[in-house]
Parts: structure tokens; C-alpha cells; sequence
């Protein structure tokens, strides 16, 4: 019987964030191991689950360490970091022999000293368990960087986004590895693009990059791969080395170099397609304001969007309804701990002047200060709907609804799966009684609103993830990157086998 350790540490950064995550916002404050900890996430249809099914069925013994997950956000705090570290190497050392690691990580994780946090991880577990393989799974807007491909056999990726495939990717890599250790000599090609693309701009269920997904399904399909991964990355991180990415996996290296320069250059080719288009607030508000159709319009503030690591701290919407004097019943949250705790001095049903948002990012509008009625107040806990990961618990700390006017903002204490209807239906602003509700998200949002209203529209607003690179502060990025200064003769280069 193989015996497969696997340890989780998922956390999507923002350098543009200011915000560090500290030990306290991983885990919604919940232990970081234990047995009870493992049952939690081996119930959740998540990619941990995945892969514990693929290595379990293939006769395998898993053995769990530490899990740490955290809403995305800004940089991780370097003792997080330390905590991992101490955590896997104890675990490791009182689990005897192994055979093979697996990793539930996001990919794109920066901590203050590391920019990459994910491939120091792997690093670190490489020099613990010397050529045992290891398997890893990514979320799609990871940034697969050669410390990653050095140190991990096997690297898979989300198919989807919105990421509905959460435990397909954990079984694709726990299958792969068990696969590995059964003998396989599949190795990886990889090839990278200098590409950003806004994650607003695009997703899996649509053209044009659905057609890319569909390549890739159709070369496992035929066999000529056993697994492919395109990693759009996220676009928010102001490092060195930054870029998209595909990897493919086979036995037939050439087949498998042949696929992913295929996927390259379609990844390339669409990036002009993958662009969204945006509206001012005004825009969007003057649309809401003539609709009859009876739906919410959408209105998509990606740029706060605390799934994409932002802060969700924009009150903008809030404050052009209010200063035009709009009667759209306005929904939204607003991430401003001080007005959280002046709501739970006023108490609920009574009035005060609150002054709300913009209480972290830079060049934000705000903040908003007016007369408002506390309607209630939370412990923050609250259940995902799905689509995907559907059931799973979040916790944005004390939090409160406040009503100015026609106007109700929930105001929390820190944000996270800011797409789903859940994160203000819970609080009792129900998306479908409103006229215009503000979804802080990218394009997670869109699968389960769905059902709500099909009126979206992405507005143009300041924020840690703009979809407007262009408007951002860059500090470290490298010379040649689209969409900003990438040579109008660039070739994809060959594949490379790792």
C-alpha cells in the first residue's frame, strides 16, 4: 500500500492589497490540523477530497498534516509561512515511511519576503522527502513558476472558471501521482506566455476560451496527453517573473511538447478577445434606473473584488446612488471594520451618522458619511450556495446591515468568496428584491447568479484588481509583457520537458 502525505495551503495574493493575512484570517479562525480538520475538508467537494478519492482508490493510504486556507487577499505574513513549515516537517516525522506528497495549493501566494510562496513550499517538502514524487494541484490563475517545475512532478490545474472543478483537479493530480508511482513515465512540457489578461475579461463556458479548453479536452480525449493545464495568472502581483503558462503531461514528450505549444499559441492569439469591455457607475445606474424587466441589474465591481485579493473596501456605487439622489434599491458590502463596531455601539433599529468605505485602498472614492438605521447585526458566518464549493463555511468577522435610505450595505469586518448570492442574501439582502446590486467579484459571480438576472454589466472603477492594468502602480514588472510593452514580432518559444 502507497502512503501519500498531503498537506493544503491556498491563498490567493494581491500585492496592490495593503492588507497582510496573518495567522488569525486562515481557517475563519478554525485549527490548522487535527483530525477534526480532516473531516471537514474530506466533506467538502473540494480538490483535497478529490485527490484523497483518486489515491484511496487506486489502494493508497493518506496520510493528512496541516491545512491552511484563507480568503485572497494581500500578502501572507512571514509567520504563516514558519507555522507550514513547522507543521509538515513534524507531521512528516511522525508519519514513518512515505511514498509520494500531495499539495492543495493556489499557486499564486506571496508572503512579505517571498514572492513565491508556493514553489518555497514545495522546495521546502523536496529537501524533506528527497525524489519521492510530488503532485500538486493549482487554481487556474496560479503562477507556475521553474522553482514549481524543479520541484514537483506533476502540476495540474483548474479547467474551469468559474471554478466549478475544484475536485476533478484534486483527482486528476492524485490520480496522476498513484499513476507515477505505479510505474508511469509521464513528465510535464511546459512553455510560458508574458501575458496578463483581467480575469473579468473571460471565462471557460464562453468563447473564445472555451474553444482553448476544448483543444485541451480534445488531446486527452485522443490520447496524445494524459493531462493538460492552462494557467492564466493572476494578474494583480507586481513581482519579477510573471507570466501565463500551459503545462501538458504524457509519456510521449514530443506528442506532449507539440500540445502545449498548441495551447500556447491559441492562449496568445486571444488575448486582445479576452479584454472586457466596462462601463462608468453612472452608466451602469442609468441603466438600472430604465429597467422593467423586473431582474437586478449586476453591477460587477471587479476592481474590489476580494476573491481576486482585493480589500472590498469601495463604497462608490453607494456613494453616486446617494449623491444623485437615485431611488434604485441598492445592495452591497463594504469591508470597514471601524463603521462594523460603530453600528454595534448604535444597535440595531436605532440611527446614526456612519462614515463607511475606503478605509484601506489607495484612490478609492470616499469614504460615504450619512445618516444610517442599524437593521442588524452578525457574527459573520455564513454558507456558500455553489455552484461550487457548496457548503462551504465563511467567516467575514462581526458584521452588520445598515439601510441609508434605499441604500442597505452590509458592512464587514474582512472579505472573502465575495461571488457568491450568499454573501449578502445570508444577511437578508435578497438579490432578487433589488434593483441594482453591486457583485465585488470577477467572473466567479456569473454561474450562480445566474438563475438571478442576466443583466451584468462590469463597471471601470479603481481598485487593487482593475481590470485596467494600465491604471495601476507597477514598481517590478518586467520589460516585455502584454498588455503593456510586449514587442509586436514576439514568437511563442518552444516547449520545455520538465
Amino acid at each position: 500500500m502507497k502512503r501519500i502525505f498531503f498537506f493544503e495551503f491556498r491563498q490567493e495574493s494581491n500585492t496592490f492589497n495593503p492588507v497582510v493575512a496573518q495567522p488569525e484570517h486562515f481557517n475563519s479562525g478554525m485549527p490548522f490540523e487535527g483530525e477534526e480538520m480532516t473531516k471537514l475538508r474530506l466533506n467538502t467537494r473540494h480538490s483535497v477530497q478529490g485527490a484523497v478519492t483518486a489515491i484511496r482508490q487506486a489502494g493508497g493510504e493518506v496520510i493528512p498534516s496541516m491545512y491552511f486556507r484563507a480568503p485572497s487577499g494581500g500578502r501572507v505574513a512571514d509567520k504563516v509561512m514558519e507555522m507550514l513549515k513547522e507543521g509538515i516537517k513534524r507531521h512528516l516525522d511522525a508519519a514513518g515511511e512515505i511514498d509520494g506528497v500531495y499539495a492543495a495549493l493556489h499557486g499564486a501566494t506571496c508572503t512579505e519576503s517571498e514572492d513565491d510562496a508556493c514553489g518555497a513550499i514545495i522546495e521546502y517538502v523536496r529537501g524533506l522527502v528527497g525524489d519521492k514524487p510530488i503532485a500538486v494541484s493549482h487554481d487556474l490563475h496560479a503562477k507556475v513558476t521553474e522553482k514549481m517545475l524543479r520541484n514537483a512532478q506533476i502540476i495540474c490545474g483548474y479547467h474551469t472558471y468559474p471554478h466549478l472543478d475544484f475536485y476533478e483537479t484534486g483527482y486528476r493530480a492524485g490520480k496522476l501521482l498513484m499513476e507515477k508511482l505505479a510505474g508511469s513515465k509521464a513528465k510535464m512540457a511546459t512553455v510560458a506566455i508574458p501575458m496578463l489578461i483581467p480575469p473579468a475579461g473571460y471565462t471557460t463556458q464562453n468563447e473564445p476560451f472555451k474553444s482553448l479548453i476544448d483543444m485541451g479536452d480534445e488531446m486527452v480525449a485522443s490520447g496524445k496527453i494524459q493531462d493538460y493545464s492552462v494557467f492564466a495568472v493572476q494578474p494583480w502581483l507586481d513581482i519579477a517573473g510573471i507570466d501565463s503558462r500551459i503545462i501538458t503531461i504524457g509519456e510521449d514528450m514530443e506528442a506532449a511538447k507539440v500540445c502545449a505549444g498548441k495551447l500556447a499559441q491559441r492562449l496568445f492569439e486571444i488575448r486582445d478577445e479576452v479584454q472586457p469591455p466596462m462601463m462608468t457607475v453612472d452608466e451602469i445606474i442609468d441603466i438600472a434606473e430604465k429597467n422593467t424587466s423586473g431582474k437586478p441589474v449586476l453591477l460587477a465591481e471587479s476592481a474590489d473584488s476580494p476573491n481576486g485579493g482585493a480589500v472590498g473596501d469601495s463604497p462608490v456605487v453607494a456613494l453616486r446612488v446617494l449623491e444623485r439622489g437615485s431611488e434604485l434599491k441598492t445592495g452591497l458590502f463594504v469591508t470597514d471594520p471601524a463603521a462594523v463596531e460603530h453600528a454595534f455601539v448604535v444597535g440595531v433599529g436605532n440611527t446614526g451618522t456612519f462614515t463607511f468605505g475606503a478605509a484601506f485602498t489607495p484612490g478609492v472614492p470616499g469614504p460615504v458619511t450619512a445618516e444610517g438605521r442599524v437593521r442588524s447585526l452578525h457574527d459573520g458566518w455564513w454558507t456558500q450556495e455553489g455552484a461550487a464549493g457548496r457548503g462551504t463555511a465563511f467567516c467575514f468577522g462581526r458584521s452588520a446591515v445598515v439601510s441609508f435610505g434605499n441604500v442597505d450595505v452590509l458592512l464587514i469586518t474582512q472579505g472573502g468568496a465575495s461571488g457568491d448570492p450568499q454573501v449578502l442574501r445570508h444577511f437578508g439582502i435578497e438579490p432578487t428584491l433589488y434593483d441594482l446590486i453591486v457583485v465585488k467579484a470577477n467572473t466567479s459571480f456569473r454561474a450562480p447568479y445566474t438563475p438571478i438576472s442576466d443583466l451584468v454589466y462590469v463597471a471601470d472603477t479603481a481598485g487593487a484588481c482593475a481590470s485596467n492594468l494600465h491604471q495601476l502602480k507597477w514598481e517590478k514588472l518586467p520589460k516585455g509583457v502584454y498588455p503593456f510593452d510586449l514587442p509586436e514580432n514576439y514568437q511563442i518559444a518552444e516547449p520545455a520537458v520538465w
